[in-house]
């Protein structure tokens, strides 16, 4: 019999989802952390997701959160499909362009979700002043910095480049530390021919901000490497914008919280320069279930 899982974030859930038992169909209209675990459980059935870990109850207590707070400070923004999913490639002069880059402004919406949630549950205070160990790609910018409130926990820092001109359309980098060390930058590129989707780049900036939360982050850059490791990826990458080296293991930012296991150290050849990370696991299990993997997105957008 073949089984379809139900969307869950019940750790609980794999053990009774098993055998004759029937199992509901799942909603297409699921969150990213419902999928994942859901996808998760399904690898588990070919023995090669036994050792990847669920997303726990209170980590989509967190997420459940954020989209609640989303759906305030997204109402100006809309989202939109991969226009690329059931269709044709991108031709090339859609690398070329950017049709809509005010849609965008969907990842500031989001960075501000995670902002009020954090605050509200006491895991974090606002501070005034950042200090850089390797800075955004992008100059400028308004930098939230959200102190933790937990010991060995790292600060989060969401900074938000507005437009400045054509060539720079909006987006949120995300670092972590004191010094800071930017993690990623979203939308990494804006053209036409890396959109994915505004799924993706909610799923991507979650990932990061929760793994920072959570205090499943490893970090280590210098002037002639970097290495970062989460729950979700791993990978390592150039350098640039280095002020000063640094090196931290994160802790959670609220007490009596378990962090999810870092994924193994690897090497990554190739990364692209707005992030220090790449896909690894992820990867292998998008392969596994036969779905697409997610464009490398390591371009930088150029204007006509």
């Amino acid at each position: 019999m073949a089984i379809t899982y139900q969307a869950t974030c019940d750790p609980d859930f794999r053990e009774r989802a098993t055998g004759n038992v029937p199992v509901v169909v799942t909603d297409p209209a699921r969150s990213w952390w419902e999928g994942y675990n859901d996808d998760i459980l399904r690898a588990r059935e070919t023995a090669w997701g036994e050792n990847e870990p669920l997303l726990s109850r209170e980590m989509c207590e967190l997420l459940d959160d954020v989209d609640a707070a989303f759906a305030v400070t997204s109402a100006d923004t809309l989202g939109w499909p991969n226009p690329y999913k059931d269709g044709p490639e991108p031709d090339e002069e859609a690398y070329e362009r950017s049709t809509n880059p005010e849609k965008f402004l969907i990842v500031v919406a989001r960075a501000r979700a995670w902002t009020k949630v954090l605050l509200d549950r006491g895991w974090a205070r606002e501070a005034s002043h950042v200090d850089w160990a390797l800075r955004p790609m992008e100059p400028g910018g308004a930098d939230t910095v959200l102190a933790p409130a937990a010991d060995g926990a790292v600060p989060l820092v969401l900074t938000t480049h507005t437009p400045v001109d054509s060539d720079h359309p909006v987006n949120v980098t995300i670092a972590a530390g004191d010094p800071a060390v930017r993690l990623a930058s979203i939308p990494d590129c804006a053209c036409d021919g890396c959109d994915s989707g505004s799924a993706d780049l909610l799923e991507d900036m979650d990932m990061w901000v929760l793994s920072v939360v959570d205090g499943s982050l490893e970090v280590d850059v210098a002037a002639d490497h970097s290495a970062v490791r989460t729950s979700f990826k791993a990978g390592g990458g150039t350098v640039q914008n280095l002020d000063a080296p640094t090196a931290f293991t994160a802790a959670p930012s609220p007490a009596n919280w378990t962090s999810r296991p870092l994924v193994p150290d690897i090497k990554t050849q190739g990364i692209g320069p707005r992030s220090v990370i790449g896909n690894v696991a992820h990867a292998a299990l998008h392969r596994l279930l036969r779905k697409p993997e997610p464009k490398n997105r390591a371009q930088i957008y150029r204007s006509r």
